[in-house]
């Protein structure tokens, strides 16, 4: 699907803007559950050293 105006790149700055916003949510939404996910590796090793001694 083309923009019939070649000189109208409003629609294609908003889609543009959409798009980095989706990106930057999905890279901070992994962060966040890769950091609860080690957070919870870290817990439960430390909880299994305390175990072992």
């Amino acid at each position: 699907m083309s923009n019939s105006n070649p000189n109208d790149t409003k629609f294609e700055q908003q889609r543009s803007e959409s798009a980095k916003a989706a990106l930057k949510g999905q890279t901070e939404n992994n962060h966040t559950e890769d950091s609860e996910a080690a957070a919870k590796r870290i817990a439960d090793n430390l909880k299994n050293a305390k175990e072992e001694k």
